[in-house]
Protein backbone atom coordinates (compact mmCIF):
# COMPACT_ATOMS: atom_id res chain seq x y z
CA UNK A 1 0.00 0.00 0.00
CA UNK A 2 2.76 2.47 1.00
CA UNK A 3 4.83 1.60 -2.06
CA UNK A 4 1.93 2.36 -4.39
CA UNK A 5 1.12 5.55 -2.51
CA UNK A 6 4.73 6.73 -2.88
CA UNK A 7 4.60 6.04 -6.62
CA UNK A 8 1.32 7.90 -7.03
CA UNK A 9 2.84 10.93 -5.27
CA UNK A 10 5.68 10.87 -7.78
CA UNK A 11 3.18 11.27 -10.66
CA UNK A 12 1.34 14.03 -8.78
CA UNK A 13 -1.74 11.97 -7.92
CA UNK A 14 -3.76 13.47 -5.07
CA UNK A 15 -4.81 11.51 -2.01
CA UNK A 16 -8.45 11.62 -3.16
CA UNK A 17 -7.57 10.03 -6.51
CA UNK A 18 -5.38 7.50 -4.74
CA UNK A 19 -8.32 6.60 -2.51
CA UNK A 20 -10.51 6.22 -5.60
CA UNK A 21 -8.03 3.80 -7.17
CA UNK A 22 -7.51 1.82 -4.00
CA UNK A 23 -11.26 1.52 -3.48
CA UNK A 24 -11.72 0.50 -7.12
CA UNK A 25 -9.24 -2.37 -6.82
CA UNK A 26 -10.85 -3.38 -3.53
CA UNK A 27 -14.29 -3.33 -5.16
CA UNK A 28 -13.05 -5.57 -7.96
CA UNK A 29 -11.73 -8.12 -5.48
CA UNK A 30 -14.89 -8.00 -3.37
CA UNK A 31 -17.03 -8.33 -6.48
CA UNK A 32 -15.26 -11.55 -7.38
CA UNK A 33 -15.46 -13.00 -3.88
CA UNK A 34 -19.09 -12.08 -3.32
CA UNK A 35 -20.00 -13.20 -6.82
CA UNK A 36 -18.43 -16.60 -6.24
CA UNK A 37 -20.20 -17.08 -2.92
CA UNK A 38 -23.49 -16.07 -4.50
CA UNK A 39 -23.07 -18.34 -7.52
CA UNK A 40 -22.65 -21.31 -5.20
CA UNK A 41 -26.23 -20.67 -4.08
CA UNK A 42 -27.43 -20.79 -7.74
CA UNK A 43 -30.36 -18.41 -8.17
CA UNK A 44 -33.10 -19.16 -10.74
CA UNK A 45 -33.83 -16.98 -13.76
CA UNK A 46 -36.58 -14.45 -12.87
CA UNK A 47 -39.86 -15.72 -14.29
CA UNK A 48 -40.83 -12.28 -15.59
CA UNK A 49 -37.65 -11.81 -17.65
CA UNK A 50 -39.10 -12.81 -21.06
CA UNK A 51 -42.11 -10.50 -20.68
CA UNK A 52 -39.90 -7.63 -19.51
CA UNK A 53 -37.49 -8.07 -22.42
CA UNK A 54 -40.41 -8.04 -24.84
CA UNK A 55 -41.38 -4.61 -23.53
CA UNK A 56 -37.81 -3.29 -23.59
CA UNK A 57 -37.28 -4.33 -27.21
CA UNK A 58 -40.75 -3.44 -28.49
CA UNK A 59 -40.04 0.29 -28.71
CA UNK A 60 -37.42 2.81 -27.70
CA UNK A 61 -36.73 3.12 -23.97
CA UNK A 62 -37.23 6.66 -22.66
CA UNK A 63 -33.88 7.55 -21.09
CA UNK A 64 -34.61 9.59 -17.94
CA UNK A 65 -38.13 9.78 -19.37
CA UNK A 66 -36.84 11.48 -22.53
CA UNK A 67 -34.61 14.31 -21.33
CA UNK A 68 -34.67 16.20 -24.65
CA UNK A 69 -38.48 16.17 -24.65
CA UNK A 70 -38.94 17.59 -21.15
CA UNK A 71 -37.36 17.98 -17.71
CA UNK A 72 -35.48 14.76 -17.05
CA UNK A 73 -36.80 12.32 -14.47
CA UNK A 74 -40.10 14.15 -13.90
CA UNK A 75 -43.71 13.05 -14.08
CA UNK A 76 -44.39 15.65 -16.79
CA UNK A 77 -41.82 14.01 -19.07
CA UNK A 78 -43.00 10.50 -18.18
CA UNK A 79 -46.50 11.46 -19.31
CA UNK A 80 -45.13 12.86 -22.59
CA UNK A 81 -43.26 9.59 -23.18
CA UNK A 82 -46.40 7.53 -22.60
CA UNK A 83 -48.32 9.76 -25.03
CA UNK A 84 -45.68 8.89 -27.64
CA UNK A 85 -46.28 5.18 -27.07
CA UNK A 86 -43.24 4.08 -25.05
CA UNK A 87 -43.50 0.86 -23.11
CA UNK A 88 -40.43 1.32 -20.90
CA UNK A 89 -38.82 4.23 -19.06
CA UNK A 90 -35.33 4.37 -17.57
CA UNK A 91 -35.07 6.39 -14.36
CA UNK A 92 -32.27 7.19 -11.92
CA UNK A 93 -32.45 6.53 -8.20
CA UNK A 94 -30.90 8.49 -5.35
CA UNK A 95 -31.78 8.27 -1.65
CA UNK A 96 -32.77 11.12 0.64
CA UNK A 97 -31.38 11.65 4.14
CA UNK A 98 -34.35 9.66 5.48
CA UNK A 99 -33.66 6.80 3.01
CA UNK A 100 -36.56 7.48 0.64
CA UNK A 101 -35.78 6.56 -2.99
CA UNK A 102 -36.27 9.54 -5.30
CA UNK A 103 -35.93 9.89 -9.06
CA UNK A 104 -32.82 12.00 -9.67
CA UNK A 105 -29.68 11.44 -11.75
CA UNK A 106 -26.97 13.48 -10.04
CA UNK A 107 -25.81 13.26 -6.45
CA UNK A 108 -26.30 17.00 -6.26
CA UNK A 109 -29.38 19.07 -7.05
CA UNK A 110 -27.64 21.95 -8.83
CA UNK A 111 -27.69 20.85 -12.49
CA UNK A 112 -31.35 19.93 -12.93
CA UNK A 113 -33.21 21.75 -10.16
CA UNK A 114 -33.45 25.08 -8.36
CA UNK A 115 -31.95 23.43 -5.28
CA UNK A 116 -28.32 23.13 -4.22
CA UNK A 117 -26.23 20.59 -2.39
CA UNK A 118 -26.41 16.82 -2.08
CA UNK A 119 -29.77 15.08 -2.29
CA UNK A 120 -28.58 12.63 0.37
CA UNK A 121 -28.33 15.53 2.82
CA UNK A 122 -31.98 16.55 2.33
CA UNK A 123 -35.07 15.04 3.90
CA UNK A 124 -37.99 14.06 1.70
CA UNK A 125 -39.91 17.09 3.00
CA UNK A 126 -37.10 19.36 1.77
CA UNK A 127 -36.88 17.56 -1.58
CA UNK A 128 -40.60 18.04 -2.17
CA UNK A 129 -40.15 21.83 -2.14
CA UNK A 130 -37.69 21.78 -5.06
CA UNK A 131 -38.52 22.51 -8.71
CA UNK A 132 -36.83 20.01 -11.06
CA UNK A 133 -37.58 22.05 -14.20
CA UNK A 134 -34.90 24.52 -15.30
CA UNK A 135 -35.14 24.44 -19.10
CA UNK A 136 -38.74 23.75 -20.20
CA UNK A 137 -41.05 26.71 -19.40
CA UNK A 138 -44.05 24.91 -20.87
CA UNK A 139 -43.76 22.21 -18.19
CA UNK A 140 -44.17 24.63 -15.28
CA UNK A 141 -43.22 23.50 -11.79
CA UNK A 142 -42.05 19.88 -11.71
CA UNK A 143 -41.34 18.18 -8.42
CA UNK A 144 -38.77 15.45 -7.91
CA UNK A 145 -40.81 12.22 -7.93
CA UNK A 146 -40.41 9.51 -5.36
CA UNK A 147 -39.94 5.95 -6.57
CA UNK A 148 -43.35 5.12 -5.03
CA UNK A 149 -45.06 7.79 -7.14
CA UNK A 150 -43.27 6.61 -10.26
CA UNK A 151 -44.27 2.98 -9.70
CA UNK A 152 -47.89 4.03 -9.25
CA UNK A 153 -47.65 5.92 -12.54
CA UNK A 154 -46.11 2.86 -14.24
CA UNK A 155 -48.89 0.60 -12.97
CA UNK A 156 -51.59 3.03 -14.13
CA UNK A 157 -50.07 3.32 -17.62
CA UNK A 158 -48.75 -0.25 -17.99
CA UNK A 159 -45.13 0.86 -18.38
CA UNK A 160 -41.94 -1.02 -17.49
CA UNK A 161 -39.21 0.70 -15.46
CA UNK A 162 -35.44 0.40 -15.45
CA UNK A 163 -34.26 1.54 -12.02
CA UNK A 164 -30.69 2.82 -12.38
CA UNK A 165 -29.31 2.97 -8.84
CA UNK A 166 -26.74 5.76 -8.66
CA UNK A 167 -24.37 4.87 -5.87
CA UNK A 168 -23.01 1.71 -4.33
CA UNK A 169 -22.69 3.23 -0.89
CA UNK A 170 -26.40 2.81 -0.17
CA UNK A 171 -26.88 -0.65 -1.64
CA UNK A 172 -28.34 -2.04 1.60
CA UNK A 173 -30.65 0.93 2.10
CA UNK A 174 -31.94 0.66 -1.45
CA UNK A 175 -32.53 -3.07 -1.08
CA UNK A 176 -34.54 -2.42 2.07
CA UNK A 177 -36.57 0.27 0.31
CA UNK A 178 -37.14 -2.13 -2.60
CA UNK A 179 -38.46 -4.77 -0.21
CA UNK A 180 -40.93 -2.27 1.24
CA UNK A 181 -41.95 -1.13 -2.25
CA UNK A 182 -42.61 -4.69 -3.41
CA UNK A 183 -44.75 -5.33 -0.36
CA UNK A 184 -46.89 -2.29 -1.22
CA UNK A 185 -47.14 -3.10 -4.93
CA UNK A 186 -46.85 -6.90 -5.18
CA UNK A 187 -48.64 -6.94 -8.54
CA UNK A 188 -45.95 -4.81 -10.24
CA UNK A 189 -43.11 -6.87 -11.71
CA UNK A 190 -42.35 -4.97 -14.92
CA UNK A 191 -39.07 -3.56 -13.70
CA UNK A 192 -35.35 -4.26 -13.50
CA UNK A 193 -32.62 -2.90 -11.26
CA UNK A 194 -29.57 -1.73 -13.21
CA UNK A 195 -26.38 -0.13 -11.96
CA UNK A 196 -22.70 0.60 -12.55
CA UNK A 197 -22.10 -0.65 -9.04
CA UNK A 198 -21.52 -4.36 -8.47
CA UNK A 199 -22.35 -4.12 -4.78
CA UNK A 200 -25.85 -2.86 -5.66
CA UNK A 201 -26.41 -5.78 -8.03
CA UNK A 202 -24.97 -8.28 -5.57
CA UNK A 203 -27.21 -7.05 -2.76
CA UNK A 204 -30.33 -7.06 -4.95
CA UNK A 205 -29.53 -10.51 -6.38
CA UNK A 206 -28.93 -11.92 -2.91
CA UNK A 207 -31.97 -10.37 -1.20
CA UNK A 208 -34.35 -10.31 -4.20
CA UNK A 209 -33.36 -13.30 -6.36
CA UNK A 210 -36.53 -13.02 -8.47
CA UNK A 211 -35.76 -9.43 -9.55
CA UNK A 212 -34.19 -8.83 -12.97
CA UNK A 213 -30.78 -7.13 -12.75
CA UNK A 214 -28.63 -5.46 -15.40
CA UNK A 215 -24.99 -4.41 -15.33
CA UNK A 216 -24.19 -0.95 -16.74
CA UNK A 217 -20.71 -0.36 -18.10
CA UNK A 218 -18.68 2.14 -20.08
CA UNK A 219 -15.21 1.03 -21.16
CA UNK A 220 -13.48 4.29 -20.16
CA UNK A 221 -15.11 4.71 -16.76
CA UNK A 222 -11.90 5.22 -14.74
CA UNK A 223 -10.37 7.40 -17.46
CA UNK A 224 -13.48 9.57 -17.50
CA UNK A 225 -13.46 9.98 -13.72
CA UNK A 226 -9.82 11.07 -13.85
CA UNK A 227 -10.49 13.57 -16.66
CA UNK A 228 -13.45 15.08 -14.81
CA UNK A 229 -11.22 15.46 -11.76
CA UNK A 230 -8.60 17.28 -13.85
CA UNK A 231 -6.02 14.49 -14.07
CA UNK A 232 -4.89 14.61 -17.69
CA UNK A 233 -1.23 13.58 -17.47
CA UNK A 234 -0.07 10.58 -19.47
CA UNK A 235 0.95 8.43 -16.44
CA UNK A 236 -2.41 8.90 -14.77
CA UNK A 237 -4.38 8.22 -17.96
CA UNK A 238 -2.26 5.13 -18.65
CA UNK A 239 -3.01 3.90 -15.15
CA UNK A 240 -6.73 4.56 -15.66
CA UNK A 241 -6.66 2.80 -19.03
CA UNK A 242 -5.04 -0.24 -17.41
CA UNK A 243 -7.63 -0.23 -14.63
CA UNK A 244 -10.45 -0.05 -17.20
CA UNK A 245 -9.06 -3.02 -19.15
CA UNK A 246 -8.65 -5.07 -15.98
CA UNK A 247 -12.16 -4.24 -14.89
CA UNK A 248 -13.52 -5.16 -18.34
CA UNK A 249 -11.89 -8.57 -18.14
CA UNK A 250 -13.10 -9.26 -14.62
CA UNK A 251 -16.58 -7.94 -15.42
CA UNK A 252 -17.32 -10.06 -18.48
CA UNK A 253 -15.50 -13.23 -17.48
CA UNK A 254 -16.22 -13.33 -13.75
CA UNK A 255 -18.65 -10.76 -12.37
CA UNK A 256 -21.41 -11.06 -14.98
CA UNK A 257 -21.59 -14.89 -15.02
CA UNK A 258 -21.12 -15.29 -11.26
CA UNK A 259 -23.83 -12.79 -10.41
CA UNK A 260 -25.93 -14.24 -13.22
CA UNK A 261 -26.71 -10.81 -14.61
CA UNK A 262 -29.80 -10.80 -16.86
CA UNK A 263 -28.85 -7.97 -19.26
CA UNK A 264 -26.10 -5.51 -20.14
CA UNK A 265 -26.46 -1.75 -20.53
CA UNK A 266 -23.63 -0.39 -22.65
CA UNK A 267 -22.65 3.06 -23.92
CA UNK A 268 -23.22 3.39 -27.66
CA UNK A 269 -19.54 4.08 -28.40
CA UNK A 270 -18.63 0.70 -26.87
CA UNK A 271 -21.13 -1.39 -28.86
CA UNK A 272 -20.38 -3.08 -32.18
CA UNK A 273 -21.63 -6.10 -34.06
CA UNK A 274 -18.79 -8.20 -32.62
CA UNK A 275 -19.52 -6.97 -29.09
CA UNK A 276 -23.15 -8.03 -29.34
CA UNK A 277 -22.04 -11.39 -30.68
CA UNK A 278 -19.43 -11.88 -27.96
CA UNK A 279 -21.80 -11.25 -25.04
CA UNK A 280 -24.63 -13.46 -26.34
CA UNK A 281 -27.00 -14.70 -25.04
CA UNK A 282 -27.16 -11.62 -22.81
CA UNK A 283 -29.49 -8.91 -24.17
CA UNK A 284 -27.78 -5.56 -24.81
CA UNK A 285 -29.43 -2.20 -24.07
CA UNK A 286 -27.57 0.71 -25.65
CA UNK A 287 -27.41 4.25 -24.21
CA UNK A 288 -27.83 7.02 -25.17
CA UNK A 289 -28.89 6.94 -28.84
CA UNK A 290 -30.58 10.07 -30.21
CA UNK A 291 -29.66 9.98 -33.91
CA UNK A 292 -32.28 8.18 -36.09
CA UNK A 293 -29.63 6.43 -38.20
CA UNK A 294 -27.80 5.19 -35.11
CA UNK A 295 -31.09 3.94 -33.69
CA UNK A 296 -31.66 1.84 -36.80
CA UNK A 297 -28.08 0.52 -36.68
CA UNK A 298 -28.37 -0.77 -33.13
CA UNK A 299 -31.86 -2.16 -33.66
CA UNK A 300 -30.60 -3.98 -36.75
CA UNK A 301 -27.97 -5.67 -34.60
CA UNK A 302 -30.53 -6.82 -32.04
CA UNK A 303 -30.07 -4.18 -29.34
CA UNK A 304 -32.69 -2.31 -27.35
CA UNK A 305 -32.21 1.45 -27.57
CA UNK A 306 -32.37 4.07 -24.81
CA UNK A 307 -32.97 7.57 -26.10
CA UNK A 308 -33.45 11.11 -24.84
CA UNK A 309 -35.70 11.93 -27.81
CA UNK A 310 -38.70 9.67 -28.40
CA UNK A 311 -39.73 9.20 -32.02
CA UNK A 312 -43.43 9.59 -32.73
CA UNK A 313 -45.42 6.48 -33.65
Amino acid sequence: FQTFQHYFKQINLSSSMFSLLFNAFTAILLSLLTGISLRLNSTPIPSNLPALLERLFAREIAHRGGSLDGPENTMWTFRKAVEKGVRAIEIDIQLTADNVPIVLHDETLDRTTNGTGYAADKSLAEIQLINANKNFPEAGHCGIPTLDETVQFAIAHDVALLLDVKGGRFAKQFSGALKSLRERFPEYRNFAVISFYSDVLYTVRKEHPDVVIGFTRRHDHAQNIALLAGYTSYPVQLLMFTLDRLYDFLTYYFLVPWLRVDMLESRKDDVSESYVRDVKPLPVLVWTVNDPIEKQFFKHHGCAVMTDRIDEN
